[in-house]
């Protein structure tokens, strides 16, 4: 299954083009330095680019502009990398949805005597019960690594019983990180992810924890109406967001998902959840969770979409299953709201 797996990976794509659709230039006009100083689009019908674009400023201070190469912190958008490479493992045979996290990860090797152990496929669909470690680790800062926070995660107190109750969580999902990781007998996430993603897909300037080109990083900013203060707040967690990209190399990988997305062994990936009895997860106005990716039917199209937020940066990936079109949005100002945006601009290429 390896061998499989990488053969679907390694699919030549065509180079990204720069094509520009006047209707989004329009769509999108009205947020670019109200909302937020800068702001990068990407949309692509069945996996082909028809609209790369960078607007505004990348930095105020030097008025560099936005361009496709831009690299901006995904946030949580990272989450379905994570659970992509989880999903590559589990079609390697390395482990499955309903393997115990304790057999994998040795700090919580202790739960394999508990009536009911956190699977692999409670940290996927955020049905751990895991506290939240951003506001509940008191020695977290900027540079703790992954292993000291799975520490803490497994002696803490539970929120809920696995497989209970949904709950958004970015525990949940730093700990699939390390799973991934030592399920590979590397060091990190990032390892992982070049290994079995960017390198084969060729996206050279998609990193986690750090931008690959500081000099294409943008400079993230909190505010509104106009008003931009710079916002910065770095650490090297992995699994629930830090990834750093840019439009340029999610067109690749968009390109890859078009092409791989749906066939019978990656469905699962756009597929709900369930908790233990049997009810689907209800993420709000009755989306769902599948790997990474909220999912939900919106006038007779089904979408997987995800957002992102954090210091100085929000992101909107939205991918409409049916008819093919997918929206990439990513700002460099922490307050702007871009689910609405992403589907004005998907209206506009219509």
């Amino acid at each position: 299954m390896r061998l499989a797996c990488l053969a679907l990976v390694v699919t030549p794509f065509p180079a990204l083009a720069e094509p520009q659709i006047p209707a989004v230039d329009e769509a999108v006009a009205h947020v670019i330095g109200s909302e937020t100083p800068g702001l990068a689009v990407l949309v692509t019908r069945e996996g082909a680019v028809i609209h790369a674009a960078g607007y505004g400023l990348a930095d105020l201070d030097s008025e560099t502009p936005v361009a496709p190469r831009s690299l901006f912190d995904l946030a949580s958008v990272s989450k379905q990398m994570t659970a992509m490479a989880a999903h590559l493992q589990m079609l390697d045979g390395l482990y499955a949805p309903e393997t115990t996290i304790g057999e994998i990860l040795p700090a919580f090797a202790g739960d394999l005597s508990a009536d009911r152990p956190i699977t692999v496929g409670d940290l996927i669909h955020h049905l751990s019960g895991l506290t939240d470690y951003l506001n509940g680790y008191e020695d977290y800062g900027a540079e703790t690594p992954n292993a000291e926070v799975i520490d803490w995660l497994a002696s803490a107190d539970r929120d809920e019983d696995p497989g209970m109750t949904f709950a958004y969580s970015n525990s949940g999902y730093l700990t699939l990180g390390t799973l991934v990781a030592t399920a590979d007998a590397q060091s990190s996430l990032a390892d992982v992810l070049q290994a079995r993603l960017w390198g084969p897909l060729g996206m050279e300037n998609t990193t986690l924890a750090s931008p690959a080109t500081p000099a294409d990083a943008v400079t993230g900013y909190a505010g509104t109406d106009g008003d931009f203060t710079p916002a910065h707040d770095p650490n090297i967690s992995e699994g629930d967001g830090n990834v750093f990209s840019s439009i340029a190399d999610l067109a690749l990988y968009e390109a890859w998902l078009t092409e791989n997305g749906m066939l019978p062994d990656f469905r699962p990936v756009f597929r709900n959840g369930s908790t233990d009895d049997g009810t689907p997860i209800d993420y709000g106005d009755g989306a769902g969770y599948g790997y990474g990716w909220s999912l939900a039917e919106t006038d007779g199209s089904d979408y997987a979409y995800h957002s992102g937020s954090w210091t100085g940066t929000s992101t909107y990936y939205q991918r409409n299953l049916t008819t093919g079109v997918s929206v990439i949005l990513l700002a460099n100002g922490e307050d702007i709201d871009l689910d609405t945006l992403a589907l004005d601009v998907e209206t506009a290429v219509d």
